[in-house]
């Protein structure tokens, strides 16, 4: 395997994804590519309110994305996942919806990692709609990582 891909959003199912996505890498000396997905500006009803735009003006693309950026640059520092040993690239992707991306990117991946359930959805739920879509249509084999702390 030469490379592991990894869908995250903050959620704790992601943080163990990381987690098992950063050991694969390793064991498999892989490249770790982090993908972190959020909607583009067409999608998003409400704006948040940035001064130095306006309030009534919504953020261009690049804005989303470099505050995207920092905002995973931050929980990737926040995170306990050691990820020192390992080459990792990350992506910030403008997206409607985040299995889309992931499945897109599959067909350069050797493995997808991704999270048993995001931050949105039915908390009953034990498989979520990204990881779902994700497992049905990815072009390479696809691990599916539970939130240990629900155990």
């Amino acid at each position: 395997m030469t490379r592991i891909l990894v869908g995250v959003d903050a959620s704790p199912a992601s943080v163990e994804a990381l987690r098992r996505a950063a050991e694969e890498a390793k064991w498999r000396e892989a490249t770790l590519e982090v993908v972190y997905v959020f909607q583009p500006p067409e999608q998003i009803t409400a704006f948040p309110v940035l001064p130095e735009r306006g309030k009534d003006r919504a953020p261009d693309i690049e804005e989303l994305r470099n505050q995207a950026s920092d905002q995973l640059g931050t929980w990737l520092k926040e995170t306990d996942v050691d990820l020192s040993q390992i080459e990792v690239e990350w992506s910030v992707l403008a997206e409607r919806k985040t299995a889309h991306a992931l499945i897109e990117r599959s067909k350069d991946a050797d493995l997808v990692v991704v999270g048993s359930r995001g931050r949105g959805g039915f908390a009953g739920l034990r498989l979520g709609s990204t990881s779902e879509q994700v497992t049905r249509h990815a072009r390479c084999p696809v691990l599916v990582v539970r939130d240990s702390t629900k155990d």
